[in-house]
């Protein structure tokens, strides 16, 4: 367990009990907790340790019933909650626009899960709710029908783990196993579990226990975290051909036509005549392209681009971060906090940019080589204005702009406002370019053909963010474009941690085909600065 588990925990109580009605102290004390969780930098053990003195606002009583929860891995109080709360009901938080009083109210209206809502909505019945309206009844069942749409999904770095923790029982048992499906191929999100075992069915049914319930041919069938589990057995002559096939996708095997019989993988294409194909690069889209002959990979990587300190919303601070950086073998990073519109992330007003700045310079110092470049995740404010004025502008080495709000507009008013970011001078990424959420938001509509190819004309780079909950721009989008835009991957990190989601960012570029030279964390510091000097 880690302080960011206790801190998710403790925010799921909090809303729970406001589902149920409750208000006040213990809302208010599990919320503040939460929040100085997200926040410490140190390790868990040390709070227990401690005592939890060292967060503010943690009381006697909370401290000895998290002292408890980290102890025992349980917390009986969460439990009790969840089930006081159908399940319906606790889907309705994956809707954009809903909080735990909306939550409540709809509930109590008899609205007890996604399909409820959208059938409530379609019937008016939302809109005549207190403190809803038909704004936001229309608002509500579209973001339903999106939740609806993915809710037996989940997030590859979900599925990921998931999975690894079968391939480990598989391998306890001594059986040969690897993964299979999207989460091979590394699709955004995945809807099942797909694995390839060198082992008879009975064996593999044996070993992974109450994962698994049926036989069905050559395949064991089960439940994984919520999602079907398929375990698709091979012998050793055959593993290479049962490979191919459970990693799909369908249509791109079907292309190869019949598949020869292999012990591994370069044994079918070897007999069909062909190179290998990296499973990121099987996709329908990828149907008649060839994949490039080397994809970016972590090694190509010089930089960091794209991350918060403790300034903004983040929880470490700007020398941990620096220090983490360079033990990841980075010779720069471009340190992007939230600009001052952002208040609700701890947006740097002035006097705060003149601090952080003034610490830069000295880390610089310090930390010669390694290079700390003065960024900024600036606000695209709705009339498509960067955050800041130009003088204010002007003295960043590096300026992401990316959408935070206002993700509704018109198609045509978001494809304006994007563009006109995109016409700034001082933007040097288009960072998260539509604020999507995976399963959760669906993100700006534009005119992306435009907004692109506005971007290539301008030199602007556009970031792939590798926040595993964003992966933004969509890299079918980036396949698209390939061969005319520049590209960043962005980490989006928060914490040292969360450098690790590099690897999100570069699988997305690796569907999108993206060479090393496309990818601009590639270059040293001083091409980077050289982009400043032309504005």
């Amino acid at each position: 367990m880690t302080t960011k588990d206790l801190a998710r925990m403790l925010g799921e109580a909090a809303d729970l009990m406001e589902v149920l009605g409750e208000t006040g102290f213990r809302v208010n004390a599990y919320r503040k907790a939460a929040r100085a969780l997200e926040r410490y930098e140190g390790e868990l053990s040390e709070l227990v340790a401690a005592g939890f003195d060292r967060l503010p606002g943690i009381g006697k009583g909370l401290a000895g019933a998290l002292a408890e929860i980290v102890a025992s891995g349980e917390f009986g109080y969460l439990e009790e909650l969840r089930g006081q709360v159908p399940p319906g009901v606790t889907e309705l938080f994956m809707v954009q626009g809903l909080g735990p009083k909306r939550i409540r109210a709809l509930w109590q209206a008899g609205i007890d899960s996604l399909e409820e809502l959208v059938r409530a909505a379609e019937e008016g019945r939302v809109a005549a709710l207190p403190g809803f309206g038909k704004k936001t009844q229309e608002t509500l069942a579209e973001a339903a029908r999106f939740a609806l749409a993915n809710l037996r999904r989940v997030h590859l770095s979900v599925g990921l783990e998931a999975a690894r923790l079968l391939l480990a029982d598989l391998e306890a048992a001594g059986i040969h196993a690897a993964l299979a499906g999207s989460l091979r191929r590394r699709l955004e999100t995945v809807g099942n579990v797909d694995l390839v075992a060198r082992a008879a069915p009975e064996a593999v049914l044996s070993a992974l226990g109450e994962h698994a319930h049926a036989v069905h041919g050559r395949v064991v069938l089960g439940r994984l975290e919520g999602l079907p589990l398929r375990v698709f057995c091979a012998s050793e002559h055959d593993f290479g051909t049962v490979l191919v096939r459970a990693t799909g996708s369908e249509s791109w095997v079907r292309a190869l036509g019949e598949l020869p019989v292999s012990a591994d993988e370069a044994g079918v294409f070897a007999a069909l005549g062909r190179r290998p194909v990296p499973p990121c690069w099987r996709e329908p889209e990828h149907l008649g392209l060839e994949p490039p002959e080397r994809f970016v990979e972590r090694r190509d990587l010089a930089g960091l681009v794209h991350l918060h300190t403790a300034y903004s919303d983040g929880t470490a601070s700007l020398r941990t971060m620096a220090e983490a950086a360079i033990a990841e073998g980075y010779a720069y990073m471009v340190v992007s906090d939230h600009s001052q519109t952002a208040a609700y992330a701890g947006g740097l007003t002035l006097e705060a940019l003149e601090r952080q700045w003034a610490e830069v310079d000295a880390l610089n110092a310090e930390l010669a080589p390694f290079r700390i470049l003065k960024g900024i995740e600036s606000d695209i404010l709705p009339d498509g204005a960067l955050d800041y004025p130009d003088e204010v502008l002007a003295r960043f080495d590096v300026v992401l702009g990316s959408l935070h709000s206002h993700f509704s507009l018109p198609r045509e008013q978001q494809t304006e406002r994007l563009l006109r970011a995109v016409e700034n001078p001082y933007l040097t990424v288009l960072a998260h370019p539509s604020g999507r959420l995976l399963l959760r938001r669906r993100g700006a509509e534009a005119d992306w053909e435009r907004v692109l190819a506005r971007a290539a004309e301008m030199g602007k780079i556009v970031e792939i963010n590798a926040n595993p909950w964003r992966l933004d721009l969509d890299w079918r989008l980036a396949l698209a474009w390939r061969e005319r835009l520049l590209f960043s991957i962005g980490p989006d990190a928060h914490a040292p941690e969360g450098y690790a989601d590099v690897a999100y960012g570069l699988w997305m570029a690796q569907k999108a085909g993206l060479p090393p030279e496309r990818v601009a964390n590639t270059w040293p510091a001083e091409r980077w600065l050289a982009l400043r000097e032309r504005v």
